[in-house]
């Protein structure tokens, strides 16, 4: 393990579980597959794979593997599972999906949330504590399950988002 991989480790370990989402921000903001926009929150003990399958990938290919917009509000125990196998099974040449993760402006996502690879989370959506997102999410709506499946409509916000 190189000096590199070491660093972008213990900065997803701060991200994960420093005392205080300024402190998480911190460290994601450091992450180089992430990228994070403005006055986001991050709750403790988030999991982003690319650790195992796409962290390579990621280096390699100089790629993002998840975008956060602006004003994204994540729970604690959230998972963004961009690559959903591991890098040495034969079977992940059949079944192996390492695609990013969007999540537009103004997003919730709610507590155990689990996102997984090539969804976009269009804006000011909100996600259910515990769904599981299979596919995109339209804007301003509610999802919850799992699978995730549409709640309700969120009403216009006046010219807000």
């Amino acid at each position: 393990m190189n000096l590199y991989n070491i660093f972008l480790y213990l900065f997803y370990l701060i991200a994960r579980s420093a005392p205080s989402s300024k402190l998480r921000l911190f460290g994601l903001k450091r992450v180089s597959y992430v990228k994070l926009g403005k006055n986001c929150y991050l709750g403790p003990s988030i999991t982003i794979s690319p650790f195992g399958g796409g962290r390579t990938y990621s280096k390699k290919l100089n790629k993002v593997f998840l975008t956060l917009g602006n004003r994204v509000a994540i729970s604690p125990n959230v998972s963004f599972l961009c690559s959903m196998h591991p890098e040495d099974s034969r079977l992940s040449k059949i079944y192996g999906k390492i695609k990013p993760i969007i999540v537009e402006d103004d997003v919730w996502i709610g507590a155990g949330a689990i996102i997984l690879a090539g969804v976009t989370l269009h804006s000011c959506s909100v996600i259910g504590a515990g769904a599981v997102v299979t596919k995109d999410v339209p804007e301003k709506t509610v999802v919850v399950g799992v699978p995730a499946k549409y709640l309700k409509d969120i009403p216009d916000l006046g010219g807000q988002a």
